[in-house]
């Protein structure tokens, strides 16, 4: 089976602008739109948004390839990144993950093949892999499975003799082609550099780092861009097969453009309906905290921190003595209370099935 970089037409990747301009123009306006959101916030909600957002973003590109990383690990590494702290002070993978995203958002003009090295040790930190900080030595198939047969490979990657060329090539493409708009041209980046795949392991990890990167060079992406891609690994893989083909004139990356565009908008979305719950609770204490007692309001936060899914289940006696350690008679007094001023509405069940919804 011919590769696609054995295409007479290789690396020129090419895009069909009349299919994929509706989805580039709905994509773009869903960025801003969640930007100018993001800015509404006050300055303590702004930050620990962004903060969440990067914590998803490593969390999710790690979990595309099925590794799990530690939430809480990772939330503490960005907030010492942060606050500046030195490379030297590296002790954990997770402030290494968290410092190559740091890298990948906050590096402006060229990239070169030595920061990508340096990102690929910052990847693998305490990690044995071969051919760590280097392109790799040896032919690379993309397969099924595990355990596939010679009929299950997707995709060979260019030999290891190429890499050094090809890499050339991506790496002043990147540095120059800048009349692309944004969103695609971290689609081409993308897809270009998985097809040359040329690290020994990490490639789809470093691939989405560069993702990153494009964009930060306009203006760093605000939300999550992986944690949708994780939603549908099954359509990424598929997307990334079906951007390979040898078109007229060139490689035509149409349906993977088409696909990137379409993910970057459904990102934009779920980050829209949580910077719009943060508002919504804002307004709730705005609303409500005079009224409410320091028992309530704790307990009510304790609840808004769960996140949307959770305060959409309401609050019965049961969850207000849980959290607060108040009797069932405070418990039932406190919701009673608020039920009274407005803050909480109570559901048509009663006795112990009793909930109440919060009025934000």
């Amino acid at each position: 089976m011919a590769q696609v970089w054995q295409s007479k037409y290789w690396p020129k990747f090419t895009y069909d602008h009349e299919r994929v301009e509706p989805y580039l123009a709905t994509s773009s306006h869903m960025v801003g739109e969640i930007a100018g959101l993001i800015v509404g916030l006050p300055d303590t909600d702004r930050e620990e948004f962004h903060l969440s957002q990067i914590a998803q973003e490593v969390i999710s590109s790690f979990g595309i390839e099925g590794v799990p990383l530690d939430e809480t690990e990772i939330q503490a590494s960005i907030v010492a990144s942060l606050k500046h702290r030195d490379r030297r002070a590296i002790t954990r993978r997770s402030d290494a993950v968290v410092e190559l995203m740091a890298a990948a958002r906050s590096t402006k003009g060229r990239l070169s093949a030595n920061i990508l090295y340096d990102w690929h040790r910052l990847l693998f930190f305490g990690i044995e892999v071969e051919d760590l900080g280097r392109w790799r030595r040896f032919d690379l198939e993309i397969v099924r499975s595990a355990v596939a047969g010679s009929n299950d490979v997707l995709y060979k990657a260019p030999p290891p003799e190429r890499l050094e060329q090809e890499m050339t090539v991506f790496l002043t493409w990147l540095a120059q082609d800048q009349e692309a708009p944004v969103p695609i041209k971290a689609a081409l980046a993308h897809l270009w550099f998985e097809s040359i795949h040329p690290f020994s392991d990490g490639n789809g990890r470093i691939g989405r780092a560069l993702i990153e990167f494009v964009f930060a060079q306009k203006g760093a992406l605000s939300f999550s861009f992986s944690r949708q891609v994780e939603r549908d690994k099954k359509a990424y893989y598929h997307a990334l097969q079906a951007g390979r083909k040898e078109g007229r004139g060139g490689i035509d990356a149409t349906e993977f453009v088409i696909w990137f565009l379409q993910t970057l908008e459904n990102a934009a979305v779920f980050a829209r309906e949580e910077a719009q719950f943060v508002l919504r609770r804002n307004r709730f204490f705005l609303r409500f905290g005079s009224q409410l007692n320091a028992r309530q309001e704790h307990v009510l936060r304790k609840l808004f921190e769960q996140g949307q899914a959770r305060v959409d289940l309401g609050i019965s006696a049961k969850t207000f003595r849980k959290i607060s350690g108040a009797s069932t008679a405070t418990a039932t007094r406190d919701l009673l209370s608020m039920e009274d001023f407005g803050a909480l509405k109570r559901s048509e069940a009663g006795g112990r099935s009793t909930v109440y919804w919060l009025s934000y």
